[in-house]
């Protein structure tokens, strides 16, 4: 069984206090933000924004938010001067001075997805509770408010549709139907191309996410510290996080060593 990130205070505390410098990823709904029944009422505690203010405040510490959510999205959502931000499953990530990097191709893909949201929303419109978000560069199908006697068929709607076009695959994601382009990039690619930017190994790097896709960012951390939150979902995680709550206690602890490590230097 994966172990609760108490049960390795110390060896959390020496990375804390004796790494220069670090870098702490985050994905949003589900390991910072509370799961809700409308993903457009997804709010970041304001007690939990106050700890990251704290921890992006210390010399040698950066926090990247990476995300399923659109770039825009996400950096409305958390709206954190000086963070990094990857949207879209890193398929869009902030740059300097306010700039958006896109991955290589992503762009050629959009045509087919605008086709496939186009004959995807009327056979999903007589489904109560099922719809479409519209992310820019990937499309979201929502469930999580239908009947649960209908998610299969919403899940066969969806593979039927995006099935006609082999520049599209479809994604599980939490109650979420995930399209997206068929392109070799990922959360993970996201996180490593920050890492690079910062010049922060992968032994002094965390990521915290509560879902299958940031399963990959996880593999990009073979010697970092990964956390995953909430119930098992079968994806390998050096430690384990309770809740969103238990999250928040993480890294409000993490703060608090870092101010240690702040003094002791």
């Amino acid at each position: 069984m994966t172990p609760h990130w108490t049960e390795q205070r110390s060896a959390l505390r020496y990375w804390l206090l004796m790494s220069p410098r670090i870098l702490i990823g985050c994905d949003f709904d589900g390991t910072l933000a509370p799961i809700v029944a409308h993903a457009d009422d997804a709010r970041l505690p304001a007690s939990t924004l106050a700890v990251l203010q704290r921890l992006i405040s210390f010399p040698g510490v950066t926090l990247a938010f990476i995300s399923g959510r659109s770039l825009a999205d996400l950096q409305q959502r958390v709206n954190l001067a000086g963070a990094l931000y990857a949207g879209n499953h890193g398929l869009e990530m902030s740059g300097q001075g306010g700039s958006v990097t896109l991955a290589p191709g992503v762009l050629e893909s959009l045509p087919a997805m605008r086709e496939v949201q186009n004959e995807l929303t009327p056979l999903l419109k007589p489904i109560q509770g099922a719809w479409i978000e519209d992310k820019g560069l990937t499309l979201s199908v929502h469930y999580r408010l239908a009947d649960h006697a209908r998610h299969a068929e919403i899940e066969q709607l969806v593979r039927q549709v995006v099935a006609d076009d082999k520049s599209l695959i479809v994604k599980p994601a939490k109650c979420i139907w995930e399209i997206r382009p068929v392109i070799d990039w990922d959360k993970g690619t996201a996180l490593r191309l920050f890492m690079q930017r910062q010049q922060v190994p992968a032994s002094a790097t965390a990521f915290l996410g509560d879902d299958v896709t940031d399963g990959d960012a996880f593999r990009e951390l073979p010697d970092g510290w990964t956390f995953f939150v909430g119930e098992d979902a079968g994806v390998a995680a050096r430690l384990w996080v309770r809740d969103v709550q238990d999250c928040a206690a993480l890294l409000k602890w993490m703060a608090e060593v870092r101010a240690a490590a702040r003094v002791l230097r």
